[in-house]
């Protein structure tokens, strides 16, 4: 289950102005604290230059954004209408990275032989050319799969390796990870410390005793707990319900983060307002926005000076 079913010194290269036809502009050399703005070349905001190679730590980037702003955070790791890309693929990630997500969340599973990879499913068969359990196969059964779109399309990808989809975010984007049920939390939180993560990752905890689990193995690490669980200095997941009654601002109040959906717009309240409510918005749609949502050039400013500080 991920959160749709429950559901990077300056700061980032300077955005480009608000005119409706927009251009790049050149980036910034960066330096020791630095997030990284995506940057469009036209009012549709479906491309943008490379990101930089370093990020702020993700409580600084979230403890910073303004009001009114939040971060865009690709669901499944990719964007559900591209029909070439794999969710929790190298390739769907590389993808967003190239177009200036800053937050990816990815699921992460357990084989056999105790081997990390990035599925969603129980079972290979849907999404890949494999069949039966997850949790049945080994590492060498890897290289006889191929992924393919929700549309059923093949693509060059295999299932990666956890720690390989965690090398190519790290420095360029946030890593919001899911864990599946064969997924033995201690390995996954290992496999983080590995590469040096532990300040680029949220952890996705749907139940208090989940969440009790991932504050005994990584008390440093930010997680997303669900409301009743919620506590100081952690995210809280609020789907599509976040910008109803007063829940977000009590939260934001008492030092948490809100994890609001954009998704359907019949269950969901307007962008703006759910953009006012939130400091992270899922999306199956990533394409479709910035990296961070609802920054001006006044805003913006307050943000890179935030971030140096």
């Amino acid at each position: 289950m991920t959160h749709s079913t429950r559901f990077k010194a300056s700061i980032f290269t300077a955005f480009l102005s608000t005119a409706a036809l927009l251009s790049l502009s050149a980036c910034k050399e960066p330096t020791s604290a630095s997030v990284h703005l995506p940057k469009l070349d036209d009012a549709s905001a479906t491309k943008v230059e490379p990101q930089s190679t370093r990020l702020a730590p993700i409580r600084k980037a979230l403890a910073c954004l303004p009001e009114n702003a939040a971060i865009i955070a690709a669901h499944r790791g990719t964007d559900e209408r591209w029909k070439d890309k794999a969710e929790n693929s190298i390739g769907g990630l590389q993808a967003l990275i190239d177009h200036g997500i800053l937050m990816a969340e990815i699921d992460v599973a357990g084989l056999k032989d105790g081997t990390l990879i990035t599925f969603h499913d129980g079972v290979w068969d849907e999404i890949s050319t494999g069949n039966g359990p997850i949790a049945s196969s080994r590492k060498s059964d890897l290289e006889n799969i191929l992924l393919k779109t929700r549309s059923g399309k093949l693509t060059a990808d295999r299932p990666p390796l956890f720690s390989d989809m965690l090398k190519l975010a790290k420095g360029k984007t946030y890593v919001e990870v899911d864990f599946k049920s064969s997924a033995d939390y201690r390995s996954v939180i290992n496999a983080i410390h590995d590469v040096d993560m532990a300040d680029q990752v949220l952890l996705i905890s749907y139940s208090p005793r989940q969440s009790a689990q991932l504050q005994r193995l990584a008390p440093e690490m930010l997680r997303s707990d669900p409301p009743e669980a919620a506590q100081s200095g952690h995210a809280v997941w609020l789907g599509y319900g976040v910008a109803n009654g007063n829940t977000s601002q009590s939260l934001k109040d008492k030092g948490n983060y809100r994890i609001g959906r954009i998704g359907d717009p019949r269950r969901q309240p307007p962008f703006r307002e759910l953009r006012k409510a939130s400091d992270i918005l899922v999306t199956d749609q990533a394409e479709r926005y910035k990296g961070i949502e609802g920054l001006s050039g006044k805003t913006r400013a307050e943000y890179e000076d935030c971030l140096e500080e």
